[in-house]
């Protein structure tokens, strides 16, 4: 086969692509200098403003076009950016995992797309190559995965995706928008707006429009975030692994190679558990990153935004063949650590089979870690003043960077410190066990 299109050097992306990128700062601006009263007195200067925050970004966004540029080498695909501090990403082809054309709201009223791709060992934002014209993008895809994968291999991903599987979970719009909704961030930001309102109808207690306005994106954000961006999750099983699809105006496709998960974490908010629902997110190696694109926490890969108890006892299996949390039996820290959480204590816990650990904290939001044995980075002990006294340790399974933290908290130090003999022993065994599975073993 032909690859479709030849290799550029320097080659910049469309030239729409600041506007693309920047379109959400300007309606920002201009929120910001309408609720601002002054202003609003004084149309000529609000025009004059929203006029020069325009022109900035305008000129801001071509600069930083101009200074972008990409081509393909022998062994990568070379991405220079930067007209201050210069930055060079360097993506080799052997590191590709997947590649995605996706197209967000805006790109798609103009035709254009970006590449989203799976890097191994790379973060969210490495990834990424915006924007292209939807052809061109369709087409450096294919050379791209072609380079990375092989001809056929290519072949039968583009099979699969012309292919939709049948789906195994389908999360219904309306469990979306209750649980975004019984959320802390939207019960919080709604009480604290509803009596902002309040305060100003009955009380004559004048903050003025724009005070609001940190509380109604408390709000919105998260329902426009879950629900729109989760819109029609959909799970479902291919030859290359489980596969995510959700998305009302920006659809995103996300395959879960199995080989490649390193933890995973279950969070049970204090209202979700009362009707049985928790959130499945994965470690995996290439996805979780550090606080990018606008995300405040680390995170890794969605398998599922919100799911009954059935549904996620079956997500788990389809990741982790044989495993069932329900079986793994929980040793509960000591009734001393109350002096420390005196009401969280109870819920802190430890366990572990012979394919993961395991560890609980939290009762106002519950999060379950689970950390594969032979994905272990490190095992270590740690002892604060307090916790000395008290004869408290902490024992950390240390794994790569991504939203799985596990910790088993205020254990005692004696069973602390044979906790990490033990668990860098198990860690050791589950690697060489796998070592010994793999075909160029002998």
């Amino acid at each position: 086969m032909t690859e479709p299109v030849v290799e550029k050097v320097g080659a910049r992306l469309h030239p729409l692509t600041p506007f693309v990128k920047g379109w959400g700062y300007f309606a920002v601006a201009a929120v910001a200098l309408v609720n601002n009263e002054g202003l609003r007195s004084n149309l000529e200067i609000a025009g004059l403003g929203l006029v020069g925050v325009l022109v900035g970004g305008i000129l801001l966004g071509a600069l930083s076009w101009w200074f972008t540029k990409w081509q393909l080498t022998d062994e990568a695909i070379r991405v220079d950016s930067g007209f201050l501090f210069r930055r060079t990403r360097i993506i080799r082809f052997d590191r590709i995992q997947a590649i995605d054309v996706a197209q967000p709201f805006v790109a798609r009223l103009l035709g254009m797309a970006e590449l989203r791709m799976d890097v191994a060992g790379g973060g969210k934002s490495d990834g990424k190559l915006s924007y292209f014209k939807y052809a061109e993008a369709g087409e450096l895809r294919t050379v791209l995965l072609v380079r990375a994968k092989g001809e056929q291999a290519v072949q039968q991903q583009d099979q699969e995706q012309q292919q939709e599987p049948e789906a195994l979970l389908v999360v219904p719009t309306k469990r979306l928008l209750g649980a975004t909704l019984l959320s802390s961030t939207v019960l919080g930001s709604a009480g604290a707006l509803i009596w902002l309102i309040v305060a100003t109808m009955v009380f004559d207690f004048h903050v003025g429009l724009f005070a609001g306005l940190p509380l109604l994106l408390g709000v919105v954000q998260p329902i426009w975030k879950q629900v729109i961006g989760n819109y029609g999750f959909a799970l479902s099983q291919t030859d290359h692994g489980l596969r995510t699809k959700r998305g009302l105006l920006d659809v995103q496709r996300q395959t879960i190679p199995p080989g490649r998960v390193q933890g995973l974490l279950i969070t049970e908010p204090l209202i979700w558990r009362l009707l049985g629902w928790s959130r499945v997110e994965l470690d995996i190696a290439g996805v979780a990153g550090g606080q990018e694109d606008g995300e405040d926490r680390l995170e890794g890969a969605q398998l599922l935004p919100v799911g009954e108890r059935g549904e996620v006892a079956a997500v788990l299996m389809r990741v982790l063949p044989g495993f069932n949390l329900e079986a793994i039996d929980l040793q509960r820290a000591p009734e001393r650590a109350k002096w420390l959480r005196p009401i969280g204590w109870r819920y802190l816990a430890y366990g572990a089979d012979e394919q993961v650990f395991v560890t609980t904290a939290g009762w106002i939001s519950r999060r379950t870690s689970i950390v594969l044995h032979h994905k272990t980075q490190s095992v270590r002990l740690t002892q604060g003043p307090l916790q000395q006294r008290l004869g408290l340790a902490d024992v950390h399974i240390d794994t790569p960077l991504g939203p799985t933290n596990a910790v088993a908290l205020h254990r005692s130090a004696e069973e602390a410190a044979w906790l990490t003999q033990a668990q860098a022993h198990q860690a050791r065994q589950a690697r060489q066990a796998i070592e010994s599975t793999r075909p160029d073993q002998s």
